[in-house]
């Protein structure tokens, strides 16, 4: 039974809002290492990212904070610098004295030692703190979705084919693509300038298959499918992929038969929820 939605917000605009926190948790984290941080964060994609989160912009002494209230007293707040401490059950002002004390401040000895050791309070630094914001701000999204939604964004994407809108085109294979999770193919596998996507199954040894495919030329304006799984490691196999690509092969669909077929795939394989 699908399920019903009392937000006005569309499945569309939502599905586009989780790609961009997806996209630009990606970008914040792209300077930080598994050891810790190596150059400087891309703030600025943090601040888009907090943006779409819980989290409200607060600014004490020379620190960029973020805020999240969980109770009158206390909540959870982000320091925007290259270490990223997100501290958990505390206050804006005690935030303030451990990261910028001022010299009156440091005259307590209590002062001193909660500005040398912040282990109380923190929760997450750096990469792990992204993830965090990230998982706040798909919290908000409503991403469940029925059988219109999805034949709305697939008619769209034919309207778009017709009228040879490559940049439309994209953007609703864009959409397809998250809700059916798949994938972009290895390089060595792509043609003729068409972009490749398809379901990963399997990923090791001779388990590693890709299949269903499908493959856009923006510069053509030529959209294809492979509906079969084809094994990575069998090399004739392989060669159908761009061999539909070349025009040597023939594809199992074509154009808007392929955003019909892309739309009984999510609703007879996703449910009515993206994940």
């Amino acid at each position: 039974m699908w399920a019903e939605r009392e937000v006005s917000v569309s499945f569309k605009e939502n599905l586009k809002k989780k790609i961009m926190i997806d996209r630009l948790s990606k970008t914040t984290v792209l300077p930080i290492g598994s050891q810790g941080i190596r150059r400087k964060i891309d703030k600025d994609a943090m601040r888009q990212l907090l943006a779409f989160s819980p989290f409200v912009a607060e600014k004490r002494r020379d620190l960029e904070l973020y805020y999240r209230e969980l109770s009158p007293d206390a909540g959870q707040i982000l320091v925007l610098d290259n270490e990223l401490p997100l501290y958990g059950n505390t206050s804006l002002d005690d935030v303030t004295l451990r990261r910028s004390p001022e010299l009156k401040e440091m005259i307590s000895i209590r002062n001193v030692i909660k500005i040398l050791n912040d282990s109380d309070i923190l929760m997450f630094k750096g990469r792990e703190s992204v993830t965090y914001i990230r998982d706040r701000a798909l919290e908000l999204l409503d991403l469940r979705y029925d059988r219109k939604d999805i034949e709305d964004m697939a008619d769209e994407g034919i309207q778009a084919l017709a009228m040879a809108d490559s940049d439309a085109v994209d953007h609703i294979l864009e959409l397809f693509v998250e809700v059916l999770a798949y994938e972009p193919l290895p390089a060595e596998l792509t043609a003729n300038n068409f972009a490749m996507f398809g379901a990963h199954h399997g990923r090791s040894g001779q388990d590693d298959r890709f299949g269903p495919v499908v493959m856009y030329n923006d510069k053509s304006n030529v959209l294809r499918l492979v509906r079969r799984q084809i094994p990575m490691d069998d090399p004739v196999a392989r060669d159908r992929i761009p061999g539909v690509a070349l025009g040597q092969t023939e594809p199992d669909a074509e154009d808007m038969r392929v955003f019909h077929f892309l739309t009984e795939e999510v609703l007879k394989h996703r449910g009515p929820t993206v994940h």
